[in-house]
């Protein structure tokens, strides 16, 4: 695998993070619900799966701006690490050659 192509990948997981940081501000923003449905953040930017989290549990994946959780299956071991294999989901960790390039897109470290 290319590198450009590493680095494509890297980004739609990065961009379904962006709109499952919307995703959780809306759904908190009147207390917290017991579970949130969030977009899958896989690297396939077509997949509209959903995957149920509650809000503790998507804070402590996303505190790793690495991280992130995908439907089981939609792991992609050429670019990124299972680290966590859960009922419902999976959480994965970018290889290193891409942490900058998710650590830069992430809005919680500007």
């Amino acid at each position: 695998m290319t590198d450009e192509r590493r680095k494509r990948l890297a980004k739609n997981e990065a961009l379904f993070r962006d709109v499952n940081e919307r995703v959780e501000e809306i759904a908190t923003a009147h207390g917290e619900p017991e579970a949130v449905q969030f977009l899958c953040e896989c690297v396939d930017v077509e997949c509209l799966q959903r995957v149920e989290l509650s809000v503790d549990v998507y804070e402590r994946v996303r505190a790793d701006p690495a991280q992130f959780f995908v439907s089981p299956g939609h792991e992609r071991l050429e670019v990124e690490d299972v680290v966590a294999q859960e009922p419902g989901y999976v959480v994965v960790r970018k290889h290193p050659d891409t942490h900058d390039l998710v650590e830069d897109r992430d809005t919680r470290t500007d």
